[in-house]
């Protein structure tokens, strides 16, 4: 919903189910099925993870790139901040609550 709180959808056959945040949706796709674990190095998740996160709150408006000054900079020397009017409210899940406070 507009607020960013984790929406409640319905599929064709009119059923609700709760939309999976970036970051569970890649976790789920790295557990191998037998054994129950990622199948992927511990290092490598947890950077994917953590980006994962990043794209989720800019997807969400809860974050942007901070603005060009007077002089223009690429965006690889952009800082991430967070959007003032929307930080301060919980996303739904604690993770990004958690991610946003360090942001700040």
């Amino acid at each position: 919903d507009s607020d960013g709180n984790e929406v409640e959808d319905v599929d064709d056959e009119g059923s609700k189910y709760s939309r999976l945040t970036l970051m569970e949706e890649v976790l789920l796709l790295g557990i191998k099925d037998q054994e129950g674990y990622t199948s992927f190095w511990n290092d490598c998740i947890s950077s994917g993870l953590r980006g994962c996160m990043l794209i989720e709150l800019g997807l969400r408006q809860r974050v942007e790139l901070e603005k060009n000054g007077m002089r223009k900079r690429s965006l690889a020397t952009r800082n991430l901040v967070a959007k003032d009017a929307r930080a301060d409210r919980p996303t739904g899940d604690v993770l990004l609550d958690e991610a946003i406070k360090h942001i700040k």
